[in-house]
């Protein structure tokens, strides 16, 4: 725009210089060579005053630019730097996160240690006593190993068990599944030898009848009639109420 303007006081001015060679041409006296000059001087003024306003107004225009490139160069910085500080921050949100969850993963494997290291109170053929963890987990395991059929290898771990903890509250229960091994393993005395070792320490066990009832069947098995026939009688005279005590019943009017 402002170089239209320009070029339009040049054509003027062109026009105003060939007005005046005309006119001085056409009508010589109308006007002097001074008016002339002064008159070119004022429009070659004029020019130079309109072309100092438009570069002072492109000298602004500059200014101006430089200042929007400025302007937005520093906004780009800020939002690189927001950005750069979002992704410090939601970093520094993981990591508290992590630690949070690696803080209480630790809080719950260190509770779940103590768990296996306190007592707990367990209930076993009607009994309920207190013992170790691990003192349960090796009844439990020897039982398993029993139901598998596998006698030998049941026997030694309910063997070990009674020799690892020789106070244990499952002392009576133990004995019970020993002495059931035992059987299994046709090693009748010693089956024998656990069944009453139950019935001295707890008379009043739940499992008591029936470790009398497998001491009278240990005792067929080892041609021991008289002694099973008073060792079911005993059973039915101590238990009378018990189950053990209606198959020694069963059992005696075989053996008559």
């Amino acid at each position: 725009m402002a170089g239209h303007r320009l070029r339009a006081i040049s054509q003027g001015l062109t026009l105003a210089l060939g007005v005046l060679a005309f006119g001085s041409n056409a009508r010589a006296g109308l006007f002097s060579d001074d008016e002339a000059r002064r008159a070119i001087v004022d429009l070659r003024r004029a020019d130079e005053a309109q072309q100092a306003k438009y570069a002072e107004l492109n000298d602004r225009i500059d200014q101006l630019r430089r200042s929007m490139l400025e302007l937005n160069s520093q906004i780009e910085q800020l939002r690189a730097e927001m950005a750069q500080q979002r992704g410090q921050t939601e970093l520094l949100a993981r990591d508290v996160a992590e630690t949070q969850r690696k803080q209480k993963d630790l809080a719950q494997g260190v509770e779940a240690r103590v768990a296996k290291l306190e007592p707990q109170q367990v209930t076993v053929d009607g009994k309920t006593v207190t013992v170790d963890p691990e003192e349960k987990r090796a009844f439990d395991d020897a039982l398993a190993v029993l139901r598998q059929g596998d006698f030998e290898a049941a026997a030694t771990a309910l063997q070990s068990l009674l020799r690892r903890y020789p106070g244990t509250g499952l002392r009576e229960s133990t004995l019970y599944w020993l002495g059931n091994a035992q059987y299994g393993l046709r090693q009748y005395r010693e089956a024998i030898a656990s069944f009453r070792s139950l019935i001295a320490a707890a008379p009043q066990h739940a499992r008591a009848p029936e470790a009398m009832l497998s001491i009278a069947n240990c005792q067929v098995e080892t041609k021991e009639q008289k002694a099973a026939r008073r060792t079911l009688e005993d059973l039915v005279k101590t238990y009378p109420a018990s189950e053990a005590a209606q198959a020694a019943r069963e059992r005696l009017a075989k053996l008559r």
